[in-house]
Formats: structure tokens, C-alpha cells, sequence
């Protein structure tokens, strides 16, 4: 059996120990870096214009992506602002209703996370005739009916709520509407997804996690458990009173990398009325790196089959400034481990293969229009309806 190059490099860097890893030059990490963006897109925008005429067939759908990568501001991959009008441009260009924005990933505290959220805020402000922030569904509702694109915003980690409960509250009213437990590492909050390895298993929610989830349900914020442990999940699963979200991970039965999701952990999140929101990232669909549609479609598919239709979703991880964010990410390997796919060859697809993937999903595996309608985005709609009310 062949070894694909990503399979291949991700199991020669668990054989490395940190100590005696040599860190890279900065030449180095440049021409690593030029090679990936080079493998990154899987398909092209040839082949996507062969996309155009399904995509007018679903032209009155609610397409909604779950997790978009970056903010003006955003430090831990420096998005830029040109990155984020970029994105932005991006959702508007392929027929996007909404999509919910990275505000932070834990990489600073509360001060730095206001202070960005006023800027996205303003940037809103200041583009009023193509885009809204919304904090309701009525809000995804009118902006739809406007042919605006909705913006909501979310955190990948609970770090910006610098242990500080009184915080969910004061983030809800500036906007705030899913977050998260933490980004990959373990935190004050729960366990990362680090925590999936078979000797530390087990590791979960902690007692001041429970307290921020009681407090997201007072407030309607979404818990969202992607990053974290299995364990997490399940937790969090256990004790929501609302449903709750698993943003963007993939099926680790289908792939098993720590980053994505057991079925026990999936199984949990559903139960509770919630969604599991596919992500784009070829290091967390296969061995190969693969993003193409099909690849994509396999992980909504078997989820679909497991769980129901009715809790599948996009939630892309798209990352504007790929090349930018690359470099931060080969540099810190104990945040982004090389081994779970960080920093390694790998397709990324872009949003706007939503369109090509539904219809894999339509003709290979049999899905139904409602079917695909629900997972462009009527099942987020139910689900941020049964959070936030209208």
C-alpha cells in the first residue's frame, strides 16, 4: 500500500523527540511554507464553474458557513485587514446568507478581544449596505430578505473570559454567539483535544467548565466543543439544557486524528438536539490531505447516517491568509502538533465548494433536496433558534 507524503511526514514527526527536533530557519519555514500554499486548493476555478449550474438551483437556499477563520486584528495568524475583506468578499461573491467569524482562539485576554470586537463592529458599520452583524435569528432572517450577508461572530476558546464568569454576559451583549472550551491545548476549562491520546483519555470538562456552560444556557450563547477532548463533549453533552454545536471537526472513525471527533462525542452532541458542522481541511479528512468534494462529502455522509440528517452542517475553517497563518503554526508545534496535521501538505477547500459538495452528496449518497437544504444551513437555523430564540 502506498504512503501518502502527509501520512508519511505526520508519522516521521511523532518519531521526533521536541528536544532534538533542530527548528527550522527562517528560509526554510519560507520555502516550506511556498510549497504548501502551492498544494493547498484542490480543485481550481475551472472545475468550479462547473458548479454554477447547481448552484442556481439552490439559489433560495439559507447557506450558512458555522466557522470562518479571522478578524481585523487577529493576532495568532496576523489577519490583516485586507485578509478579512478579502473573506468577507469571499461569502458575499458565492451566494452566502451568513457566517460566523473567529473573533479569538485564546491566543489574549479579554482587553485585546473587546478591542477587536469594536473594530469588527465598526468595519460593520462602515459596510451597512452589504453587510449586517447579527445577534438574531430575525437578524439572519432581514438581512437575507435585504441581499446583505450576515455576519455573527464566535471564540474558539473560553481563555478571553479570563476565568471570570461575568464575562459570558458582558460578550453576549457585545455580540458574541458560540464559543468554545479551548483551542487544542488543555485550559482552565476543559480538556484540549490533546487529551485524545490513549494514555491521557478520559480527561474532561473541568468544575469551572461546568459553571461557563450553566451560564452560556442562562444567556443563549451556543456551546461549541470543537478543539476539545471527546471527553469534553460528552461532558458538556451530558449537562446543557439547550443543544449545542460541534463547529467544525471531522469523524475520527473515518479518520482517527486527535482534531477530530468520536462517534461516542458526536453521538452526545446530537442527542442534545444539536449539529456537527464538517470542516474543509484535508489533514482532517484522510491520510492523504485530500479536500476534494467527495472527500468532504464521506465525512457528512457517514455523521448523516450515525446521528441524522437533520445534525450535519459546514463549518469550513477556511483560513484567508493561508500562507501568513502557516508560519506561526510551524513554529509553535506544541499549539498546532504536527502530527495531528498541522503545518503539513494539505489541501484546504474554500466555501465556496459548499455548492460541489452537496451536489456529491445529492447524487452519490442519495440525499434528498430538504436533506441538502437543512445541511446548507436550516439545521444551524434551528439550532441558533433554539439557543437564542428569535
Amino acid at each position: 500500500m502506498k504512503t501518502s507524503l502527509f501520512a508519511l511526514l505526520a508519522g516521521l514527526m511523532t518519531l521526533v523527540p521536541p528536544a532534538l527536533a533542530q527548528q527550522p530557519s527562517d528560509e526554510d519555514i519560507a520555502a516550506r511554507i511556498e510549497k504548501l500554499v502551492e498544494m493547498a486548493d484542490p480543485r481550481g476555478d475551472e472545475a468550479r464553474k462547473g458548479d454554477l449550474p447547481y448552484r442556481a438551483r439552490y439559489e433560495k437556499a439559507f447557506m450558512i458557513d458555522a466557522l470562518a477563520v479571522g478578524s481585523p486584528g487577529f493576532e495568532s495568524i496576523d489577519f490583516l485587514l485586507k485578509d478579512w475583506e478579502s473573506l468577507a468578499g469571499h461569502y458575499e461573491e458565492n451566494d452566502f446568507a451568513a457566517f460566523s467569524t473567529t473573533i479569538s482562539n485564546g491566543s489574549e485576554g479579554a482587553l485585546a478581544v473587546l478591542e477587536r470586537i469594536g473594530d469588527m463592529q465598526k468595519w460593520i458599520e462602515d459596510n451597512a449596505d452589504r453587510f449586517t452583524l447579527a445577534t438574531t435569528v430575525q437578524h439572519l432572517r432581514e438581512a437575507k430578505d435585504a441581499g446583505k450577508v450576515a455576519i455573527m461572530m464566535n471564540s474558539q476558546s473560553m481563555d478571553m473570559l479570563d476565568e471570570n464568569l461575568a464575562y459570558v454576559q458582558k460578550y453576549w451583549d457585545l455580540g458574541i454567539r458560540q464559543m468554545n472550551f479551548s483551542y487544542n491545548q488543555t485550559g482552565a476549562y476543559s480538556a484540549g483535544m490533546v487529551a485524545n491520546d490513549p494514555l491521557i483519555m478520559d480527561a474532561g470538562m473541568t468544575e469551572l467548565g461546568y459553571k461557563v456552560v450553566a451560564e452560556m444556557n442562562r444567556v443563549g450563547m451556543i456551546v461549541d466543543c470543537s478543539h476539545s477532548s471527546w471527553q469534553t463533549c460528552i461532558d458538556a453533552a451530558e449537562i446543557t439544557t439547550k443543544p449545542m454545536m460541534i463547529s467544525h471537526s471531522n469523524s475520527a472513525a473515518l479518520y482517527d486524528n486527535y482534531r477530530n471527533v468520536s462517534s461516542e462525542a458526536i453521538r452526545a452532541v446530537a442527542a442534545t438536539g444539536g449539529v456537527i458542522c464538517v470542516n474543509f481541511l484535508g489533514g482532517f479528512l484522510n491520510p492523504q490531505g485530500s479536500a476534494t468534494p467527495k472527500s468532504i462529502a464521506k465525512h457528512i455522509d457517514f455523521i448523516g447516517q450515525m446521528v441524522g440528517k437533520q445534525a450535519t452542517c459546514f463549518g469550513v475553517d477556511y483560513v484567508e491568509n493561508y500562507g501568513v497563518a502557516l508560519d506561526p503554526i510551524i513554529r509553535n508545534p506544541e499549539k498546532y502538533p504536527p502530527a495531528q496535521g498541522y503545518g503539513l501538505p494539505t489541501q484546504m477547500a474554500p466555501p465556496s465548494d459548499v455548492w460541489a459538495v452537496a451536489r456529491v452528496l445529492e447524487e452519490e449518497h442519495g440525499w434528498s433536496a430538504d436533506d441538502i437544504l437543512g445541511l446548507m444551513g436550516g439545521n444551524l437555523m434551528r439550532l441558533y433558534e433554539a439557543n437564542w430564540g428569535e
